[in-house]
């Protein structure tokens, strides 16, 4: 069985993600897959322009794993130029909850 190289893998994603014009990349964080793209400021946020940000996806660094991050890269992307990108889609409501009032809540 070959060995997966997914650092080759990633940088190959995101060269077609770049060759597509998406305004997203696809980044490995050790063991885990997350996306990178100027976004808006996050409703909990004190800052007014859209900025450099992460959304971690918390998708395994495997080939499965890219498969389903670019998949959600090309989401994101596809928001981010129809103008359609809120953090709605992006954050569970209950870490809103969280960050915003301190309070848990429990989903169960």
């Amino acid at each position: 069985m070959a060995k997966v190289n997914i650092e080759a893998e990633v940088r190959a994603a995101n060269l077609a993600l770049k060759a597509e014009l998406y305004r997203v990349r696809i980044e490995l964080r050790g063991k885990k897959l997350s996306l990178v793209a100027t976004l808006p400021p996050k409703p909990t946020s004190n800052k007014r322009k859209a900025y450099q940000q992460r959304i971690s996806l918390k998708l395994n660094a495997s080939r499965l794993g890219l498969r389903k991050a670019k998949a959600k890269a090309i989401d994101l992307g596809d928001q981010l130029d129809r103008d359609k990108f809120t953090w709605d889609d992006w954050i569970p409501h209950s870490a809103l909850w969280i960050v915003t009032f301190g309070i848990m809540i429990d989903d169960t």
